[in-house]
């Protein structure tokens, strides 16, 4: 962040010369705002922000001005707020430079302001990697919400910029969170069993060859067939319920299968992969393949024994 300080440093010295010499443009609040941030005085200095756009309205449209009240925000988060996550003052920032972006005609601190859109997108993104990363399914939807934010900000700063890998890995972790909260209340979740397999195939849409997607479909859907038979269907149940409930479980099992035979191309060694194939047959009530996964799996256990 040095070099941010010290082209802040020439760009304060060009902005406070130039006010000077432009008795049109001059405003002392402005002047009074740099001496305040120069100083430091970050939270003096963000005080009279609104001063500054309620006795020089010109201000509003001085891409200068923007940059640095930009700067302002951005010190405050780092310095007076210590980074904290939810930061307001950290949008105020990026909504500062954006500002000063849009309104930059000359593009005199076009490169900057990218720079430091780009700098303050990281946060984002950090932030809603570490609640993946702690499974913090209480912050769910900062996640998401800081994952957008960095998206939004990373685009202007980059439109070129390629977000697959991230968005594989990020809709994964999102899908995660929405499975544990679905496990501890299966009865009352149903929205959050949707929502988990969609993001789970939200992640196969970027990379169809992503292991734990895959993985974590086929078992879910193993799971689900085999929770319908054993929790679901009433032992009194009418014939014309249990032959709905099979057939729903059913459904879930052969939606299984792919997912779990691609993940066995991937990892043919995998006992775990192998005993859910082999449940899959079994529940699918088409022993020849149940035996055949049987044996590979009997192979596998006795190989790794050895």
């Amino acid at each position: 962040m040095r070099f941010f300080k010290n082209i802040l440093s020439a760009v304060l010295i060009f902005g406070v010369f130039s006010t000077i010499f432009s008795q049109s443009t001059y405003c002392p609040e402005k002047m009074l705002l740099l001496q305040k941030y120069k100083s430091k005085a970050y939270e003096s200095a963000k005080g009279y922000i609104d001063t500054v756009l309620s006795q020089c309205p010109n201000q509003n449209q001085d891409p200068y001005f923007w940059h640095v009240c930009g700067f302002i925000n951005l010190d405050i988060f780092k310095f007076v707020e210590n980074k904290e996550s939810g930061s307001l003052t950290k949008a105020k920032a990026a909504d500062c430079f954006i500002k000063s972006i849009n309104l930059d005609v000359e593009k005199k601190y076009f490169d900057l302001n990218n720079k430091l859109l780009d700098y303050v997108s990281t946060f984002y993104y950090n932030d809603a990697v570490k609640i993946l990363q702690k499974f913090d399914v209480k912050n769910q939807d900062n996640a998401i919400s800081y994952y957008n934010s960095f998206k939004k900000l990373k685009g202007i700063a980059h439109p070129d910029y390629d977000f697959s890998e991230k968005e594989v890995d990020f809709y994964f972790g999102i899908g995660m969170l929405y499975k544990m909260r679905y496990e501890k209340d299966k009865a009352n979740s149903k929205s959050l069993l949707d929502s988990c397999i969609n993001y789970f195939n939200k992640s196969l849409e970027i990379d169809s060859d992503q292991y734990s997607a895959n993985y974590n479909l086929g078992i879910m859907y193993h799971n689900l067939g085999v929770d319908i038979i054993m929790e679901e269907l009433d032992i009194d149940a009418d014939l014309e319920m249990v032959i709905l409930m099979q057939e729903q479980a059913v459904n879930y099992f052969s939606k299984s299968l792919p997912f779990l035979k691609k993940v066995y191309q991937m990892k043919p060694q995998e006992v775990s992969i192998v005993q859910g194939i082999a449940a899959v047959y079994y529940s699918l009530n088409d022993m020849e393949k149940h035996v055949e996964y049987m044996n590979i799996l009997k192979e596998l256990e006795s190989n790794s024994a050895e």
